[in-house]
């Protein structure tokens, strides 16, 4: 079993060069950096503490690392300096199986229970039933171009809230999701403001504006 008090705590981290250890996965985002550069960032924090860092996620090998935000990780990050500043950036990762600690939460361990690809088929079923074809278009271009990338348990619970959800709360569900993959805020609102109806476009602006 991993030992909690053999890794550094994240407080401390910033005089290592490098740093090994078990931590919790609770974001990634993409991000601008000063110099206008659109970057992926993983938050981990401590197992014990509150904790938290940011590391770059660079290249392409860690994409499908989305699946796994509110998981525990065994990672090894570097820091990287440049003239400006420096950054912790992710070296490699592999997921925990639930050694560390059990249980780890209930309602994510239910999350787990239910295979991604059962969800996502429910989802897929539910966006044939939609009025319009523009509707289904636009909430099966997200799930197929954005799909593997949205976290199991954002899938999870859009599955358990498909029943309560009117067509157009469902749509911006969707909207959402694609939103956090690609932050192409203008794209998606053009898109829903094409839509027939506009019950889905005003949902999403609300929820923008933070009604």
């Amino acid at each position: 079993m991993h030992n909690l008090y053999a890794q550094p705590n994240l407080s401390q981290v910033t005089t290592h060069k490098r740093f090994k250890g078990c931590y919790l996965l609770e974001s990634v985002k993409a991000k601008i950096t000063d110099t206008g550069w659109p970057v992926r960032i993983a938050t981990i924090k401590d197992v014990q503490d509150h904790n938290t860092i940011e590391l770059r996620l660079l290249g392409n090998q860690f994409l499908a690392i989305n699946h796994f935000v509110g998981d525990y990780l065994q990672l090894e990050a570097a820091i990287k300096r440049y003239r400006n500043g420096q950054f912790f950036y992710l070296a490699w990762y592999e997921p925990v199986t639930g050694l560390l600690m059990e249980p780890v939460k209930k309602e994510k361990d239910a999350v787990h229970q239910l295979n991604r690809e059962s969800c996502l088929q429910a989802i897929r079923q539910h966006i044939q039933f939609l009025p319009s074809l523009p509707e289904q278009s636009f909430c099966l271009n997200v799930i197929n171009k954005f799909g593997h990338n949205i976290s199991s348990y954002a899938l999870q619970k859009l599955c358990k809230q498909l029943s309560n959800l009117t067509d157009s709360q469902f749509i911006v569900e969707l909207a959402c999701q694609a939103e956090k993959q690609n932050d192409d805020i203008a794209s998606i609102g053009k898109t829903l403001d094409q839509l027939s109806s506009k019950q889905a476009y005003h949902i999403w602006e609300q929820r923008l504006l933070g009604n």
